[in-house]
């Protein structure tokens, strides 16, 4: 069985409409990528690793981090360079 591709009539104001919402969340997606945070708290750094809050606890007990006001930092630079020499 072949099939035909479906073709779907949009006015101009419809294309432009969907052409900019597209537009839109490109540039978000680009935006959101190029503000990554280059220093992290804890449930940051849970986000930013794909393993869990335990096996991070249990296994990368040495992970650099720097104390600011009593608050744990960690540097994504220095988290991937160590991750990089395990």
């Amino acid at each position: 069985m072949q099939t035909r591709p479906i073709e779907i009539m949009l006015s101009e104001q419809q294309l432009t409409g969907i052409q900019n919402q597209i537009y839109g969340k490109v540039s978000e997606a680009i935006e959101q990528s190029s503000q990554s945070k280059t220093w992290m708290k804890w449930k940051d750094l849970v986000d930013y690793l794909p393993i869990s809050n335990n096996a991070i606890r249990d296994h990368l007990q040495d992970l650099p981090f720097h104390i600011v006001g009593g608050t744990k930092f960690y540097n994504k630079e220095e988290v991937d360079k160590y991750l990089l020499t395990k």
